[in-house]
């Protein structure tokens, strides 16, 4: 799998993956848009494969059109609802089996990553071919609540990992990047944190988030978005573990200062209140005994995870994955660069 592209000696095979569930109303409306982006790309032979993730309603909602540059719109069957993410790292292992591309765009099918945006992915790719290229997000559409609690999830996640949160699904990357990731247990449970974990280079774009091209989004609500939040810290498992151990050990030694304090005022001075020393050493000592408590288990749980058998997509994904539909495409041989 070769990521090297150069314009003049070979097109660049891109494999586009959405994953789409009870929303492909809206994805046949970006496909359109996906196949009218394409004409601003020279050498791009490009199809889209969206993964239908056990959508009840199957593929009604769908508007058929013929594709002008794009080889082939499929949709790839889920046997069970996964969720985006793991639709994602399904799709992602089906293609690193097939090794039919140069290269891989993930994006969601709403319009809320915009088609508009993919000629600059492209051009960045090919400028720096061994990276993986994310949209880092400038302006977001959504409402106030929405802006308050991703403020909230980043804040969350720059104090647990260190690691600060500006990308999401968005991207494109080399297709030999897809042998490290798909081989990753992270990628189960959230690409973007995947991809950081497994040191491949990355590049970011700052690119402004779209709005919805019809309907509601299907991950409404509050608890599907802190779900999706606890996914992505779950991610540096280890990393936030280890940061609450360090922090634990360092609150106990306060806990045991101020203890010795205590202590040191009731007998070696005449400052202390009648059962004040009592009460307060007694609530120093409870207090220690449970982040203590608390830093024990977090040991266990790293040495657990350490020792313990991990999900590895590249090599179960196959239980989940149905049959491959084609929903339009073209005669072999056709030009994808043809206006």
């Amino acid at each position: 799998m070769s990521a090297t592209f150069p314009e003049s000696l070979q097109p660049l095979r891109l494999t586009i993956i959405m994953p789409v569930f009870e929303d492909f109303a809206a994805a046949s409306v970006v496909c359109q848009a996906v196949d009218d982006e394409l004409a601003r790309v020279e050498n791009v032979q490009a199809r889209v494969l969206m993964l239908d993730d056990g959508s009840p309603s199957g593929l009604r909602a769908w508007s058929s059109f013929t594709p002008e540059r794009l080889l082939c719109i499929e949709v790839l069957r889920l046997r069970r609802n996964l969720g985006h993410q793991r639709a994602i790292a399904v799709g992602l292992c089906h293609l690193a089996d097939q090794a039919a591309s140069d290269a891989v765009l993930v994006m969601d099918a709403d319009g809320e990553d915009r088609p508009a945006d993919i000629p600059t992915l492209i051009a960045e790719l090919r400028s720096t071919p061994n990276s993986m290229i994310f949209a880092e997000r400038r302006k977001r559409m959504e409402g106030a609540t929405f802006q308050l609690g991703y403020l909230a999830y980043r804040t969350l996640h720059r104090v647990l990992t260190g690691i600060p949160v500006r990308v999401g699904n968005f991207s494109l990357l080399p297709a030999q990047a897809l042998p490290r990731l798909v081989c990753m247990s992270e990628l189960w449970n959230h690409y973007a944190g995947a991809a950081l974990r497994s040191r491949v280079p990355q590049r970011r774009i700052p690119l402004d988030r779209g709005s919805r091209v019809l309907g509601r989004s299907q991950m409404g609500g509050i608890i599907p978005l802190v779900m999706h939040g606890i996914a992505g810290i779950a991610t540096f498992y280890d990393l936030v573990a280890t940061r609450i151990l360090v922090a634990s050990v360092g609150t106990v030694v306060l806990l045991l200062a101020a203890l010795v304090t205590v202590v040191g005022i009731r007998f070696g001075t005449s400052l202390a209140i009648p059962g004040w020393a009592t009460y307060t050493a007694g609530t120093l000592l409870v207090l220690a005994i449970q982040v203590l408590t608390v830093a024990f288990s977090l040991v266990l749980s790293l040495i657990s995870g350490r020792t313990g058998a991990n999900f590895i997509p590249c090599r179960e994904y196959g239980a989940f994955t149905g049959p491959v539909e084609t929903l339009a495409g073209r005669a072999a041989g056709a030009n994808p660069s043809a206006p």
